[in-house]
């Protein structure tokens, strides 16, 4: 990709990079824009778009560190953090930590509004509008990152117009709290969500089409945040169903046989692999890269897993089968997580203990993060520092899945929101004989839930990903109680499931937003999960009770 960020980046960045650089900053004089130029070629939008994906690479890592600090997952080495990321973990974070700094999303931002304002979408060749996909991704990038600060300072400055001098100022009544943005964004990017996605073919050995952000998922996100069940189920649908994207088995961590002497591991390239969209960086070991690696995964790692997400993954009931026809063996683990072999020795996917031919002064009996480590480019027998993290999972076919299941369950469709995690949507979940959905369901299906077609017999539980494809034939633990609040319970399960296959990946915070939104009591939900983390849980729970408490200060 080093050819199309590098090049292509500096014949639309050249004036666009700085003209924003101080963009809050009224008695800035460095406005550089040139108001003249139009986009009126489809070269010229192809090139804004890969610009503004370059600009998106600044704040990866941000938005990836916000999105878990914040939740309940991973925490910070007091010893070896920097004071901005203790900050963050203990969500007493100022508008100035390095980790937030408005002004670099605003300058994407602004870069999208002047795309937006230049571009000629009436250009047709046949009956196309040529440059209209790139349009619409421009909007969608530009949503997307409104959204990404709505979720780490709570308001944001809205304007839609290009800031192209220093006479161009933000509309006094443009500062807006999280529930209007949703609302507008809503209202901004529902007109061009069937726009034709953008593929490019491959670039650089990479798809082009995982490069850009699907209108439909943040269009799904919105709707769900405002506990627009069904709207939300059928944005989420529409993508799975255009884009034939599935939750396969190929990405699960199996053990081979019950002595669990060797481990089927499936699982533990999925971030790398199994990705709808992704930001990708640069192969150049000198441009811009994540640090995730370095900051998870080295001698004095600043970020760990929190020992309670680690503890609760471990003791999870594994469903083991050697036939493929009954659970065959019980163990204990969760395999996405780390998972302990016979021998004792753990074999790190998601979290694990460092490897110590790679990390020679790390502390062997510390829990580390490793899910990047685990994604690294190259081989294992390169030096570390040789091996860099080329991508960050943006969105993942059971980050889809998971969302989609939250909204039916909120739709009324409860079972058939736990059978997306205990046995895969596909024709056999109509099985009224097994019963894995209730029938009652089935006989009120909306067009939104309709997994009959041969494209989704690849789907299995994501549960199954981690506790054993004998899951589907359990029958007393992995249940839905007689007695439970079936919607409650469901969404609970969701919870714990995003957790378990999408932990570090950066959607935790927003997770426990979104779910909590649903909720009379919220935010108390993510509060109380978030304190379970921290020494002072009960203090920082009171604290957390308080829903402005989460933003940058």
């Amino acid at each position: 990709m080093k050819k199309i960020i590098n090049v292509i980046c500096g014949i639309f960045l050249i004036c666009c990079a700085t003209a924003c650089e101080d963009i809050m900053d009224t008695e800035s004089g460095r406005i550089a824009y040139d108001d003249q130029h139009e986009l009126n070629n489809p070269n010229d939008s192809i090139y804004s778009v890969i610009g503004v994906l370059a600009q998106l690479q600044q704040v990866a890592d941000r938005i990836l560190i916000m999105g878990e600090l914040r939740g309940d997952l991973m925490t910070v080495d007091r010893e070896y953090a920097s004071t901005d990321l203790k900050e963050i973990n203990d969500i007493s974070f100022a508008a100035d930590n390095s980790y937030a700094i408005a002004r670099d999303f605003y300058s994407i931002i602004n870069n999208c509004n002047y795309i937006i304002a230049r571009m000629d979408t009436s250009i047709t060749e046949g009956q196309n509008k040529v440059m209209m996909p790139e349009y619409a991704q421009v909007k969608t990038l530009r949503a997307y990152t409104y959204w990404q600060m709505a979720l780490i300072f709570g308001r944001v400055n809205y304007f839609t117009m290009p800031l192209t001098s220093i006479g161009s100022m933000v509309p006094a009544d443009a500062n807006i709290g999280i529930d209007e943005l949703s609302q507008k964004l809503i209202a901004d990017i529902s007109p061009i969500a069937d726009a034709r996605p953008l593929d490019y073919g491959t670039i650089d050995n990479w798809t082009s089409t995982e490069l850009f952000y699907p209108t439909k998922m943040l269009l799904g996100d919105l709707y769900l945040y405002n506990n627009m069940y069904d709207k939300a189920a059928e944005a989420y649908y529409s993508l799975i169903a255009s884009r034939n994207i599935v939750v396969s088995r190929t990405y699960a961590n199996t053990w081979e046989s019950a002595t669990r002497q060797n481990l089927q591991t499936g699982n533990m390239q999925a971030y790398k692999n199994d990705v709808v969209t992704r930001q990708i960086f640069n192969s150049d070991l000198r441009a811009t890269h994540s640090q995730m690696r370095k900051l998870t995964y080295s001698d004095k790692p600043s970020l760990l897993p929190a020992a309670q997400f680690t503890e609760w993954m471990m003791s999870r009931t594994h469903f083991h089968t050697d036939n493929g026809q009954a659970i065959s063996r019980y163990f204990n683990g969760d395999l996405r997580g780390a998972a302990e072999m016979a021998s004792g020795a753990l074999a790190a996917d998601a979290f694990g203990h460092a490897d110590l031919a790679q990390l020679p002064a790390a502390n062997p009996q510390e829990m580390v993060i490793t899910k990047f480590y685990n994604n690294l480019s190259g081989t294992v027998t390169d030096a570390l520092e040789q091996r860099p993290l080329l991508s960050l999972a943006m969105v993942r076919p059971s980050t889809i899945y998971l969302r989609y299941a939250e909204a039916i369950n909120r739709a009324g469709y409860p079972t058939t929101a736990f059978a997306v995690l205990k046995y895969g949507l596909n024709k056999n979940m109509y099985d009224t004989i097994q019963h894995r959905v209730d029938s009652n369901e089935v006989k009120r299906y909306p067009a939104y839930i309709n997994f009959q077609a041969a494209q989704y017999d690849q789907n299995i539980g994501t549960a199954a990903r981690g506790l054993g494809l004998g899951i589907v034939w359990d029958r007393e633990q992995y249940v839905i109680p007689a007695d439970a609040d079936t919607t409650d319970f469901v969404e609970k399960a969701i919870l714990n499931e995003m957790a378990a296959e999408t932990c570090f990946e950066g959607n935790r915070f927003f997770d426990l937003l979104r779910i909590s939104h649903h909720r009379h009591d919220h935010p108390a939900l993510m509060a109380e999960k978030v304190a379970a983390k921290h020494a002072n849980s009960e203090a920082m729970k009171q604290r957390l009770l308080d829903i402005s408490a989460w933003f940058a200060r």
